[in-house]
Formats: structure tokens, C-alpha cells, sequence
């Protein structure tokens, strides 16, 4: 893995957030990471890491309201590109950037970006 594909977070000044989902991801079909609560706002992680590597689907599902701690910020760049920066997020979500980042040394996103 190089700096070109990588998922890595960022700390930030806490913040409260309701999560209102579970996030699960899959790689080619198979369940690698979650199922972990999350906010709304991980249907731009989800869209994001679809861009980036359509290999990986994160799923999400309607769980009971919560509230937690936001402490960090998820960036995504694969070939290159940045297809999410400093977006808030949970420190759970450190454990997903390092599965991503396990698979990308072994298997990097190759070829044109689901968007382009």
C-alpha cells in the first residue's frame, strides 16, 4: 500500500452525534468489518468507498437512535484521488480504515474509478 490507496483518520474536537445506523462492510460479497453503529452521515463514507473501489460495499441498516462521540475524521484516496476528506466520523471507524488498508496492500484498486 502507498499513500496513493489509503483510508486514514484524524482527531478532531469532540463532538455528539445521533447514529441512527448500522454499518456493515463487504468486500466482493464477503462481510470483512461491522456491523457498527453510525450516523446519517456515513452515506457519504458509503458513497465515497464505492467510488473509490466498487469492490467494497458498505452496508447500512435503521438501528434504534443513540447518541456518541464523534473524535475523528475519515479521509479516502485511492489512485491518487481524493474521494473523501476530513469527514466526521466515530473512532470506531478506525478499525474499517485499517481492514480497507489490509486489503489494498494485497489487492489495490486498479483501473478507473466507479465515477469517471
Amino acid at each position: 500500500m502507498t499513500d496513493q490507496n489509503r483510508v486514514w483518520l484524524n482527531e478532531k474536537p469532540h463532538s455528539k452525534e445521533g447514529h441512527d445506523n448500522t454499518a456493515t462492510l463487504f468486500y466482493q460479497g464477503n462481510q470483512v468489518w461491522g456491523p457498527h453503529g453510525c450516523h446519517d452521515n456515513t452515506v457519504d463514507i458509503q458513497t465515497a468507498l464505492r467510488q473509490a473501489d466498487p469492490r467494497f460495499e458498505l452496508r447500512l441498516e435503521r438501528k434504534s437512535h443513540s447518541i456518541e462521540g464523534h473524535t475523528r475524521t475519515i479521509n479516502i484516496r485511492a489512485r491518487g484521488k481524493m474521494y473523501l476528506e476530513n469527514h466526521s466520523c466515530h473512532e470506531n471507524m478506525q478499525s474499517m480504515a485499517d481492514t480497507i488498508n489490509g486489503i489494498w496492500i494485497a489487492s489495490p484498486p486498479t483501473g478507473a474509478a466507479a465515477d469517471e
